[in-house]
């Protein structure tokens, strides 16, 4: 009965460790990237459009990491990078970086150095979602699961390019401390986060505007312009 309750308890530790991945992603602010998360992007190329991200072992052995291609909406990848260790461009569905048997390894206690990245370098009229798995492998290279799966979506829809025909235009959708805003005619200005709470709401007045953002956390939020006449447009802009 003792050699069964201990092997018990020996199943249930093991299973333990292999249900819980060993390692934690984070993005360039810290923020960690969750089982099925999808980030947004409204730029492309390199840096605009880059997603960096930083992968930790918070074990205490090596692990062995890959990144898997698995799949795409209205895109193959063409023009597409993954920075992971090295950097490859035109990504095939399918592919894993590094290619098999080669894979990267995290020392124990570890996080990747600065430079790793997604990236849509093409522009495109429609919105693309590009589809990710991490996953660990074991010395040889062979897949031993463990995965995180993780969605780039690029959505030129709500860009900022279309935006002087509605006499507004904005320096940058990435924002550090100021969102600098050019009004043509008076317009209203609504700030959302991603869950929808008002963050902020403004008249502005025909000019250039100082938006301070800074006291705003990291992420996305959602920017809404609209004139007296009902004419309205959105963009996403990112908080750094």
């Amino acid at each position: 009965m003792k050699n069964t309750l201990l092997l018990i308890a020996v199943f249930l530790t093991t299973f333990a460790l292999f249900a819980q991945n060993p390692y934690t992603i984070t993005d360039h602010d810290g923020e960690e990237v969750t089982e099925g998360m999808v980030v947004t992007m409204n730029n492309f190329g390199v840096p605009a459009g880059s997603f960096d991200y930083f992968v930790t072992n918070d074990s205490d052995e090596d692990i062995y990491m890959r990144i898997e291609f698995v799949s795409a909406v209205n895109a193959d990848g063409s023009g597409f990078e993954l920075c992971f260790d090295q950097c490859f461009i035109d990504l095939v569905i399918g592919q894993s970086i590094p290619p098999a048997p080669n894979f990267v390894t995290i020392p124990a206690g570890e996080t990747t150095p600065s430079g790793n990245h997604f990236a849509a370098t093409l522009e495109s009229n429609e919105v693309q979602d590009y589809n990710f798995r991490f996953y660990l492998t074991d010395s040889e290279g062979t897949d031993i699961g463990n995965d995180l799966n993780f969605t780039y979506r690029y959505d030129p829809i709500l860009g900022s390019n279309d935006f002087r025909e509605l006499g507004v235009s904005i320096t940058s959708t990435v924002i550090f401390n100021n969102m600098e805003v050019n009004a043509l005619e008076d317009m209203d200005m609504i700030i959302y986060n991603l869950q929808g709470q008002l963050i902020n709401s403004q008249i502005l007045s025909t000019g250039n505007h100082t938006i301070n953002m800074s006291y705003l956390s990291p992420q996305m939020y959602i920017v809404k312009f609209k004139t007296t006449e009902g004419i309205s447009k959105t963009l996403k802009i990112l908080k750094k």
